[in-house]
């Protein structure tokens, strides 16, 4: 595998990570210029998905956490080829009224100028939409 595949490995995660926490500035310095960040689902169910600009997720990202600590990720397999990489996560976060949300997504990142040009997360919209219609 070649240096720049090794590095976009690492980048997605360091772009996993500080999405848990909410470090705006971590993720923005991972985000290319042009990069766009896409959800799974319908924005009118769910208004998380559908389609960010960069600006948009980044102020999202330098938002603070709706959860206590941020989210805790377990990462599962990652497969890189060429400029993709595919990540497996788990994600649990606590609210401050004591519910845990849990999660299991899969991302497919490409990368740009050996920065993150585009990311598709999908995840069960469902099961998020019942856990905070509550």
């Amino acid at each position: 595998m070649s240096t720049d595949t090794e590095a976009n490995k690492r980048k997605a995660l360091a772009l996993l990570e500080a999405s848990g926490k909410h470090d705006g500035p971590a993720f923005a310095a991972l985000m290319h210029p042009e990069g766009t960040y896409w959800t799974l689902g319908k924005p009118h169910l769910f208004a998380y998905c559908g389609e960010k600009s960069r600006e948009a997720i980044c102020a999202y990202m330098a938002s603070p956490s709706i959860f206590v600590g941020g989210v805790e990720t377990t990462f599962g397999d990652i497969t890189a080829e060429g400029d993709r990489v595919a990540v497996e996560a788990e994600t649990k976060g606590t609210l401050p009224d004591g519910r845990v949300y849990t999660n299991m997504y899969h991302y497919l990142f490409t990368f740009r100028d050996g920065l993150v040009w585009r990311v598709k997360e999908y995840l069960d919209t469902q099961s998020a939409a019942e856990f905070f219609a509550k």
